[in-house]
């Protein structure tokens, strides 16, 4: 035979202790979910009220910069060589392929663009620094 194991009858329970026992795990659970929806309600406020005063800085600044008579573009000046910064004749034609496209796209908006300022990312590879990374990794892409 099986091994000898005591189950209370139903009338030996106490019924008070595992009502109170529910009702506390219910109580707890729900008190945690309405704090952390407090939670969400509060920085949700807090990030809008962020977002809104960043976009009213915006706003003015380009008001500032957007008087009632209309705009002239001005070509973009070329952007002088720091020690950061390398231009060469392929980075010139690509400037000059992005204005072009950005002043096409103006066009078709019946608005005018005008390219404030050109800087090379830092951290950015030359084509012989990405050949050789891809070349490097080549057996792992298998």
């Amino acid at each position: 035979m099986g091994p000898n194991i005591n189950i209370p009858a139903a009338s030996d329970m106490d019924w008070g202790l595992i009502g109170s026992t529910v009702v506390t795990g219910l109580v707890v659970v729900f008190l945690i979910l309405a704090i952390l929806v407090l939670f969400l309600v509060l920085f949700g406020a807090i990030f809008k009220a962020i977002n809104n005063a960043g976009s009213k800085k915006a706003q003015l600044k380009q008001a500032a910069h957007n008087p009632a008579a209309p705009h002239v573009p001005e070509a973009p000046a070329p952007a002088a060589p720091d020690d950061d910064d390398y231009i060469d004749e392929d980075d010139e034609e690509i400037i000059a392929v992005i204005a072009a496209a950005i002043a096409a796209y103006g066009a078709a908006e019946g608005k005018q663009y005008r390219i404030a300022g050109i800087k090379r990312p830092r951290g950015a590879r030359s084509g012989w620094s990405s050949a050789g990374i891809a070349d490097n990794m080549r057996g792992f892409m298998n």
